[in-house]
């Protein structure tokens, strides 16, 4: 039972195995299965009033079939013969005669097809005049633009079978959909791949996680696996001790299951995979509760890939205080993550991790996060932020990346906007959305964000820029915006002014708020304006030499000639505007000061 078949090209479970009782067919052996594409089927196992199996939740995905007529996929290293061999390799052959039943059977199932494939194509080599070998398949052509048929030639081939053929020195092997669904014989495959270190397994026909163990015990060179898309049965027990009990005891001798052999190895599950580094179980229906039990077999994992499954259940994540200790990298995009707080208390304490991958998920905020303290990667694309909030929540982390991109607040306040607001409030963070932070982007990003601040302070309490309660601000700013507080210690107040102030110039920096923005009067007494009072509107933190620059083009006279002085209020003295760095702040400017012109004294 459970195990997987292949028919017409659909994959599909086996639930039961028998005659066919509603037609008294007792001397025939069907299955009835489960199929992967669950429209393909035809009832949910029931059958004229004899139920065979049960579906999945009672769909009709099921289907009665000849067991002669199905698939059961082939054996690992069948399989790579298969894709890459034009001939059984020397070193097969050699492991295959210390095994002579695993010899027969191979060249029996498989002389048809070797025989038909040398009736249906023939190979003719050719050297040319650099001495590459040449292949022609007799069964490979194209069509040329005259509508002819050209024969393909393949160049380097014979490097390339040489160096399959030498099993010893391979390094990387990917067999997805070969329709893999045993190992053969225990120790086979390790005595075939010494040396691998790079195994693809994805979408093919295992159907327990037992044959991953009996396999990765083999290959002590394995640092990544990926099995992606195989549909494995959830973990057996045995009738022994419950494996979830002996998980976090510190005995683990729950034994490795082989079904080759139909017994359990001497081998235990915790650390049968513990030179693996990399593992891809993406798309496999997986829930929190099947990783925890299969963590104990990897606990020296670095990058854990589980993408596109169901985990929802994390009340059922459980692991030992040794395991995962080396993960670096961990990515959940697509798996209906909608708190981030699951995330933080399972994995917030890992102290290697690095990278988290968030992706695809259907989070809308985040609560503030205070743990991961080695994480420099975060990836929340695709999700649900509508607001930028949850930008401040992640801002004691020491990130080097962040990627936000594709959210709902993209779109309504704008990517600049957003990026602008990220790099203020993340200051550890060098590249956003995969673009790297220039020299001069941080700072102004962090003025544009204090501003913002203030501006969206000023809207939500409908006060005016030049008269509003800075505590309250503040208070403000503690709640909603605290790198705020960090950036006017860096910065200063932008919106500096004190309105009990009538007016009056000192000639050190007043600490009273000063506007942003001021409208002043020029008055022009020697120049082409004639005592006319000019309105302008400048920013409060313009320097002096701008100033005289623009009222020089205004009144056509030269800079050099310009004499200035201000009079802040109608009560205020006018006072000579002078001092190379000085700004029109520093003279306590106000809506509608006087600006005097004259000409300097020869």
């Amino acid at each position: 039972m459970n195990k997987r078949i292949v028919y017409q090209g659909e994959k599909a479970t086996v639930k039961y195995e028998g005659p066919l009782m509603h037609e008294n067919k007792g001397d025939e052996i069907w299955l009835g299965v489960e199929w992967d594409q669950a429209d393909r089927g035809r009832h949910n196992g029931t059958v004229q009033g004899y139920t065979y199996f049960k579906t999945t939740g009672g769909a009709n995905s099921g289907s009665l079939l000849k067991k002669e007529k199905v698939s059961f996929g082939n054996k690992l290293w069948e399989a790579l013969f298969l894709k890459y061999f034009k001939e059984i390799p020397p070193q097969l052959l050699q492991e295959m005669e210390g095994q002579e039943q695993v010899k027969d059977e191979f060249l029996q199932e498989h002389s048809d097809l070797i025989n038909h494939q040398d009736e249906k194509s023939k190979v003719i080599t050719l050297i040319n005049q650099k001495q590459v070998k040449i292949e022609f398949d007799d069964t490979a052509f194209f069509e040329t633009m005259k509508k002819r048929k050209k024969m393909v030639e393949f160049y380097g081939f014979d490097e390339i079978y040489k160096k399959l053929n030498n099993l010893e020195t391979l390094q990387e092997l990917s067999l997805e959909s070969q329709n893999v669904s045993t190992m053969g014989p225990f120790g086979f495959v390790g005595s075939i791949f010494k040396n691998i270190k790079i195994l693809g397994l994805e979408n093919n026909l295992f159907h327990s996680w037992h044959q991953i163990f009996v396999l990765v015990s083999q290959l002590p060179t394995l640092k990544e696996l990926s099995i992606s898309s195989n549909k494995l049965s959830k973990l057996e027990t045995f009738g022994q001790q419950q494996f979830q009990n002996q998980i976090f005891t510190q005995t683990p001798d729950y034994l490795i299951y082989d079904y080759e052999q139909g017994k359990h190895l001497e081998i235990p599950v915790d650390g049968c995979g513990k030179h693996v580094e990399i593992l891809v179980l993406i798309g496999m229906q997986l829930t929190w509760q099947d990783i925890s039990l299969i963590i104990p077999a990897f606990p020296m994992v670095q990058q854990l890939l589980v993408c596109r499954n169901i985990l929802v259940d994390y009340e059922n994540l459980q692991y030992r205080d040794t395991d995962l200790q080396a993960l670096k990298l961990l990515n959940l995009e697509q798996t209906d993550l909608s708190q981030f707080e699951c995330i933080q208390k399972s994995f917030g304490h890992l102290p290697n991790l690095e990278r988290l991958i968030l992706n695809k998920n259907n989070l809308k905020d985040l609560p503030l996060v205070t743990d991961f303290k080695a994480l420099r990667h975060l990836a929340l694309d695709h999700n649900h932020f509508a607001q930028a909030q949850f930008l401040n929540k992640i801002g004691n982390l020491q990130l080097n990346s962040l990627s936000i991109k594709h959210n709902p607040l993209v779109d309504k306040f704008g990517k600049l906007y957003v990026r602008q607001r990220a790099i203020a409030e993340v200051s550890s963070v060098q590249i956003i959305n995969g673009s790297e932070i220039t020299k001069f982007e941080r700072k102004d990003s962090e003025i544009f964000y204090l501003k913002s601040s203030f501006e969206e302070y000023f809207l939500l309490k409908n006060v005016k820029h030049y008269y509003y309660d800075y505590d309250d601000f503040i208070n403000y700013a503690k709640q909603n915006h605290p790198k705020v507080i960090e950036l006017i210690k860096k910065y200063g107040n932008p919106y500096e002014i004190d309105p009990t102030v009538k007016g009056g110039y000192t000639q050190a920096k007043q600490q009273v708020q000063q506007p942003q923005y001021c409208t002043i009067k020029i008055i022009d007494h020697v120049g082409k304006l004639k005592d006319k009072p000019t309105p302008k509107k400048l920013m409060g933190n313009t320097g002096l030499q701008p100033v005289k620059m623009m009222i020089s083009k205004l009144v056509n006279i030269p800079i050099k000639q310009l004499a200035l002085s201000i009079q802040v209020t109608e009560e205020a003295e006018i006072v000579q505007m002078e001092g190379k760095d000085m700004t029109l702040n520093d003279f306590g400017v106000l809506d509608n000061s006087l600006i005097h012109v004259n000409i300097i004294p020869e």
